[in-house]
């Protein structure tokens, strides 16, 4: 009886190969015939699953926000049961940064789509709402700390939430060609994070 194919499984398996040509060489060297050899497998196997670079390309910037939300949904729900805003606030910073070898690849590949959307466009069309949603969770944190006497009363909530965000993108950026290492962006987002709640 010929062995059951997990289609799901498959995919997951070409993404992956495509990850590791699109961290460590960029999206311009990702074709179908180098993810085929990448993956171990025929192109034709590539091609039955997508059969265009486009096809793929989209589906591997989904799985990277699947596997961004497992990451980070864990950590920030947690973080958010414990009704601390500057826990919550910590959870959602260092859900953008790499930890470890994993999200350090995972990293590197968005930065790759990003760079790619900066010159050419339409690689992956929702990305652009990754940010404004981390800045309004933050902005919703900063406000329930304000209105709780933790944060104070006169600053700006979505201003501050603005520069956390892009504060964060920077050090991601620095973690990734190693001119930061968490360690660093550690006592940067805490340093940061004890302006903002300076009783805590």
């Amino acid at each position: 009886m010929p062995k059951r194919v997990d289609h799901d499984e498959r995919r997951r398996e070409i993404t992956e190969a495509l990850f590791r040509i699109a961290a460590t060489q960029g999206l311009q060297a990702v074709t179908l015939r180098a993810v085929a050899a990448e993956a171990g497998i025929s192109m034709f196997q590539v091609q039955y699953y997508f059969p265009t670079k486009e096809q793929m390309l989209r589906y591997a910037w989904q799985r990277i926000a699947e596997l961004s939300a497992e990451r980070s949904g864990r950590d920030i729900a947690e973080a958010m049961r414990t009704g601390d805003e500057r826990a919550v606030i910590r959870a959602c910073l260092f859900a953008v940064l790499p930890t470890d070898e994993r999200s350090r690849m995972l990293c590197a590949v968005q930065i790759a789509y990003f760079a790619v959307d900066v010159t050419r466009g339409g690689q992956a069309p929702d990305q652009q709402a990754m940010l404004p949603h981390l800045v309004r969770l933050l902005t919703d944190q900063l406000d329930q700390g304000r209105q709780r006497g933790r944060v104070p009363a006169h600053l700006d909530a979505g201003l501050e939430a603005d520069a956390l965000a892009t504060m964060t993108a920077g050090l991601l950026s620095a973690i990734l060609v190693d001119a930061y290492d968490m360690k660093q962006a550690t006592r940067i987002i805490d340093y940061r994070l004890g302006h903002l709640f300076p009783g805590s």
